[in-house]
């Protein structure tokens, strides 16, 4: 008979946005939950694999401890295989949550949301993607063609994330050349983020298993096409009915104050949404993302938009569009959440509707140009004391530390050098 044993592979999402694991070896029929030594100092890991500098970095224990178990099987001879992924925390030994855990801080947040303010996020991801080793060398933007000429690849990738029962909603042909997007189900924020870890990690492993090269970061040349992580999110009472419109059909104050708070932090945001070396290049003309810190009504360039597209009966829902796979999407989220929570607190007035097109002429007070750097994102992060101390102090030294490395390394790669490097760590 078959054995049915398998790797299970502990996840997490780091501080560099790079999904890193424990693999662990089960029997047959085996269905205990694991858990796993850890070190502190991981932490440190850049995205190109380097540890930041630091006093003493062998030093400590916490463990990484399974959430939830997704078996997942690639059956598509001679491809076939099958492995579990495993959605894990991160503790001290105490059984408390470690500092950086990121998965924990944006327990956190949405604790402070729902507690504090009596509201709940539904959120629905979108990720793109490159196929970097694909033949296709010219531009054919949301072609039937280029899906089906990797529908082999693509179909396997979806049929694995659909029986993974992660909410795949499409698969589609992007802008790029062999460029996709993932787009998944609205969920909570710890659904959609856990989602998009094991989609991730799933479309890795699957691009493997079929000798293909994926890669999720934000640029894979200064001349293509970005790829981005698109948030969409509605705001609903205790009862999870939608407060996104008020009774004019406009913002409603607690989605206005909620927006308003977003926009108000959004620079230092930029430090854990878009927190590459090269991620502040997509911020700029033409491409079609985020310049300035604005709202507006169905703008693509928009840093959050109000759309009329989606399910259901709500009428209209928003779109977080200055985030990347660079960072982690537990990380984007809980600073998300509470730069939403802090224009609650002071009650914002709702952003007025301003599109892109409007401020590339005139900018009105208020509205400024997104960091252009990750230097300027981090000063930015520096200098919003209030969004910094939402998180532990612990968490953000090492952020800094890890980012700060991450540019001296960065700094160094001329050319294609630094865009291969990116695409071969995310």
């Amino acid at each position: 008979m078959k054995s049915s044993a398998h790797f299970k592979h502990l996840l997490i999402s780091d501080l560099s946005g790079v999904e890193r694991a424990k693999t662990i070896w089960c029997e047959n029929g085996e269905v205990n939950s694991h858990s796993a030594g850890w070190i502190p100092s991981n932490a440190l890991i850049t995205c190109f694999g380097d540890l930041a500098p630091s006093e003493m970095p062998e030093v400590g224990d916490v463990k990484l401890v399974e959430i939830n178990e997704n078996l997942v099987t690639l059956n598509q001879p001679p491809h076939a295989s099958a492995a579990k992924f495993s959605i894990c925390a991160i503790e001290n030994l105490d059984q408390t949550p470690w500092h950086s855990c990121l998965r924990s801080q944006l327990e956190k947040a949405i604790k402070r949301l729902e507690e504090t303010f009596g509201i709940q996020l539904r959120v629905g991801l979108e990720q793109e993607f490159y196929l970097i080793d694909s033949i296709r060398n010219h531009l054919n933007a949301y072609s039937l063609q280029s899906f089906f000429e990797e529908e082999d690849f693509l179909e396997i990738l979806g049929t694995s994330l659909n029986d993974a029962g992660l909410g795949l909603k499409s698969l589609h042909a992007e802008n790029g050349v062999a460029q996709y997007e993932l787009t998944f189900k609205p969920d909570n924020p710890l659904k959609a983020c856990d989602h998009l870890i094991l989609a991730k990690s799933i479309s890795r492993w699957s691009a493997i298993k079929m000798g293909r090269k994926i890669s999720f970061s934000p640029l894979i040349s200064k001349d293509k096409v970005g790829s981005g992580l698109h948030v969409h999110f509605s705001l609903c009472d205790k009862d999870g009915t939608n407060i996104n419109a008020g009774d004019n059909k406009q913002l409603s104050p607690k989605a206005g104050s909620f927006i308003s708070g977003i926009l108000k932090h959004l620079n230092a945001l930029t430090a854990f949404s878009s927190p590459s070396f090269i991620s502040g290049l997509r911020y700029q003309p033409p491409r079609w993302t985020a310049y300035f810190n604005n709202f507006a009504v169905q703008d693509r360039k928009a840093a959050v938009r109000q759309t009329y597209l989606g399910e259901g009966t709500e009428p209209f829902h928003f779109e977080f569009r200055t985030a990347d796979a660079a960072a982690s999407p537990y990380l984007v989220l809980s600073a998300f959440i509470h730069a939403g929570c802090n224009g609650l607190e002071k009650k914002l007035n709702p952003p007025k509707s301003l599109t892109t097109h409007q401020l590339l002429k005139e900018l009105p007070e208020g509205i400024g140009r997104l960091p252009k750097t990750l230097k300027e994102s981090l000063n930015a992060l520096i200098q919003d004391e209030i969004l910094m101390k939402c998180f532990p102090e612990e968490l953000i030294q090492q952020y800094f530390e890890n980012k700060n490395h991450e540019l001296t390394i960065a700094e160094k790669l001329e050319g294609n050098e630094l865009f291969e490097r990116y695409s071969q760590s995310y």
